[in-house]
């Protein structure tokens, strides 16, 4: 049975879970892995045995994926007490929580401190916590990106309509044909050099909405390491969490 969002669960491959989400928007399959799971994009009126057929031509290429998934570094699940760590701008800093009449965070000397009201169980505070760093953190994105994109816009001569921020799953950045861009708010905890790939990344598209030769020249002639700098998002990517 279809969940929310529309997906069902097919099958497994070696233990991972296969689901399936269907959409008038594709004209053909889309094979993606994420989070220890194959996922599959399929148009409405493809039938399941198509399906099936693909994923079986593919095999060798979903099992090197999950392989190589399950060796990238992971992420323990957050509990949002004194000591653990939380990364900004690809440093570690250890948080400290004291009382306070409201929860706010800010990083002081090395350290992240966030006042949060003292409330009955301890899921409530983590919840409260976790709301004060992401305000800290999208704020922080805020001026970041409003800041690298300026300065790289003025170097490749382009002009984005408008700028903003999202909490995407699987992209860090998107440029419509209209110009606007928007940015993947986690990248304020990557390294800076990892942010700047991405401004210049979109600001490319900006010239050219695609991803030719002419696009990944425009890229290197500003970044010219960017391979290296894509792979880091592709390696570690999933270690900018909160």
């Amino acid at each position: 049975m279809p969940d929310a969002a529309g997906a069902y669960l097919l099958d497994t491959f070696d233990g991972a879970p296969i689901t399936v989400r269907r959409t008038r928007r594709k004209k053909s399959i889309a094979i993606s892995i994420r989070d220890g799971k194959v996922n599959v994009l399929a148009p409405q009126r493809v039938p399941e045995g198509e399906i099936r057929a693909l994923i079986a031509a593919k095999q060798s290429w979903i099992r090197a994926k999950l392989q190589r998934q399950a060796a990238l570094p992971q992420v323990a699940a957050r509990e949002f007490v004194d000591g653990e760590r939380f990364l900004f701008l690809g440093e570690a800093y250890p948080l400290r929580v004291l009382n306070g009449p409201k929860a706010n965070a800010e990083l002081e000397q090395g350290t992240f401190v966030i006042h949060a009201r003292r409330a009955q169980t301890q899921e409530r505070r983590a919840r409260s916590i976790r709301a004060a760093f992401l305000r800290w953190y999208k704020a922080e994105a805020a001026a970041l990106f409003a800041d690298r994109t300026d300065h790289f816009a003025r170097l490749m001569g382009a002009a984005p309509r408008r700028i903003s921020f999202r909490d995407y799953k699987s992209m860090w950045g998107k440029c419509t044909g209209g110009g606007e861009i928007t940015y993947n708010w986690k990248l304020v905890m990557a390294p800076p050099g990892i942010a700047d790939y991405v401004v210049v990344h979109e600001l490319a598209h900006l010239h050219h909405l695609n991803h030719s030769k002419d696009f990944w020249r425009c890229v290197e002639a500003v970044i010219p390491d960017h391979k290296a700098r894509r792979k880091w998002l592709k390696d570690y990517g999933q270690t900018l969490v909160i």
